[in-house]
């Protein structure tokens, strides 16, 4: 399997699969990934290429990373690439048209580094955020990207969880838990869900 964005070590446990599977690949345009000890094999993406071969991946995966991909077609080709026919691409990305993502999305870079991690209550040696480009956080963009590459099964759902980022102040938690409760009562609301969950197939 390869984690396409994998970044640095999470430390999470439901993140690690070395020792699970086979293999665990790992792929980044940021040299931190070579450090990344729940990887049994990194590499460095250079000029959105990534040096694996095709049809090589049972599964490929990616957490929070495709609202970072500036040229999506070029991301989604070379993914398709490397996965063995019938295997699957799997993510999670934003929803560009929940209240987080079209906030994110109107606000500088600058802003995202003086905000974002102290929101998120992580340590002040952590990594700064990576610059996001939304240009696939929606099903339209993803469905028309994912199948221009020639990806054949294109599965989308919404989701959204407890707003627990918001725990910083009692107000906006309240209208967080209000808004979760809203779009959560009816599918007709799902499109407005903070998180997106996809499966691409070759």
């Amino acid at each position: 399997m390869l984690n396409l964005g994998a970044g640095p070590a999470t430390r999470a446990a439901i993140r690690q699969f070395k020792g699970s599977v086979r293999e665990v690949c790992g792929a980044d345009i940021d040299p931190v990934v070579l450090s990344n000890d729940e990887l049994d094999k990194a590499v460095l993406i250079e000029d959105g290429k990534v040096d694996f071969p095709s049809d090589h991946f049972d599964l490929i995966y990616s957490d929070f990373v495709i609202e970072h991909v500036e040229n999506p077609r070029e991301f989604l080709t070379e993914t398709l690439r490397m996965l063995k026919p019938g295997g699957k691409y799997f993510f999670r990305t934003p929803n560009l048209f929940h209240y987080v993502a079209l906030i994110s999305w109107i606000t500088p870079q600058s802003f995202h580094e003086f905000i974002a991690n102290r929101i998120r209550q992580l340590p002040e040696d952590a990594h700064e955020p990576w610059p996001t480009f939304y240009r696939l956080n929606t099903r339209a963009a993803i469905e028309t990207e994912a199948g221009a590459v020639g990806f054949s099964g294109i599965d989308i759902e919404f989701i959204e969880p407890n707003p627990s980022y918001l725990q910083f102040h009692p107000v906006p938690l309240l209208l967080g838990v209000a808004y979760e409760r809203t779009v959560n009562s009816t599918d007709l609301l799902r499109s407005f869900r903070s998180n997106i969950i996809g499966t691409l197939a070759k």
